[in-house]
């Protein structure tokens, strides 16, 4: 007996010290890693030494693009970021920036980044109502329904002849048409739409969800015969056969569904922002135009 509890002891003691060792992790976890102090050096370029805050500076001072390739490549950003200070550097003791052509490339270069900058500036600050947020969802709800629906694709081969596609018979576009005519019929009929779709379906990916598509809305980019065909249905109609360059689709709508407008707030504040954006763009251009005294000088100028 001694010896088969003392069995059990060299067991059972190997997990119970493992279990009081995580027992005692989760009562002390681990401690965050101290921060870096700003002023620590974390690198050297050449003879100079790169302070932590130095590099923070340099991330924080990125465009969200540069930022994902510092993040990719923290050491080769900051190799080339470094090298490119050290051309300018040269190029300022050297006082390139006030010879041509360099001058004026710079002010060109200038010119377009401080108005790009205003652009974003006057995009970010400008401030739309709620009242005219909400006439635009109500200008646009059409817009705004989702079609849930089920589709039967029937798909036809190029020309008058019919394919092979894995020893199975691809239809002409004739016979594809007379037979999404037949399903039409049938479904208007009565028969079940799901069981239509298991057994006349060739889209692999619906026909796996019983022929479930969507949903869908009227600016989606699709084609137009398909949005007319299903926007002009009510819920349980079936479509007329609807011809797209490989085959032929047949649709059932299953609902509609106006999104709410705090669903689609976001869209219609930047429709909104991009207008007046325009309309001061426009102003702005309209302010400044040339008009032209001597048309025979700038005919000179092509």
């Amino acid at each position: 007996m001694d010896n088969v509890q003392n069995s059990i002891a060299m067991r059972i003691t190997p997990f119970f010290s493992l279990f009081a060792a995580a027992a005692l992790m989760a009562q002390n976890p681990p401690a965050a890693p101290k921060p870096i102090e700003a002023e620590t050096v974390v690198g050297t370029s050449g003879e100079r030494k790169i302070t932590a805050g130095e590099v923070s500076k340099i991330m924080e001072g990125l465009p969200p693009q540069m930022k994902q390739n510092f993040s990719r490549d923290v050491k080769g950003f900051l190799s080339q970021w470094f090298m490119l200070q050290q051309l300018v550097g040269e190029a300022e003791k050297m006082k390139l920036a006030d010879k041509s052509p360099y001058k004026e490339g710079i002010q060109m270069a200038r010119m377009q980044i401080l108005s790009q900058a205003l652009i974003e500036e006057k995009s970010q600050t400008t401030d739309i109502p709620m009242e005219e947020q909400k006439k635009l969802y109500e200008q646009r709800k059409d817009n705004f329904t989702m079609a849930k629906l089920k589709l039967i694709y029937v798909p036809f081969a190029a020309g008058n002849a019919a394919a092979a596609a894995g020893g199975k018979k691809t239809l002409t576009e004739q016979e594809a048409q007379a037979k999404a005519e037949g399903l039409v019929k049938q479904a208007r009929g009565g028969a079940d739409f799901v069981q239509l779709v298991k057994a006349n379906s060739e889209d692999p990916i619906s026909k796996e969800k019983d022929g479930d598509f969507g949903p869908i809305r009227r600016n989606d980019q699709l084609p137009d015969a398909i949005k007319q065909a299903v926007f002009a249905l009510r819920p349980g109609d079936i479509s007329e056969p609807v011809r797209q360059p490989n085959g032929y689709y047949v649709f059932r709508l299953m609902e509609l569904t106006p999104q709410a407008f705090e669903e689609v707030q976001t869209v219609l504040v930047t429709e909104l922002k991009n207008v007046r954006l325009k309309q001061w763009l426009d102003g702005a251009a309209k302010s400044v135009e040339l008009k032209v005294e001597r048309p025979d000088y700038f005919e000179s100028l092509k």
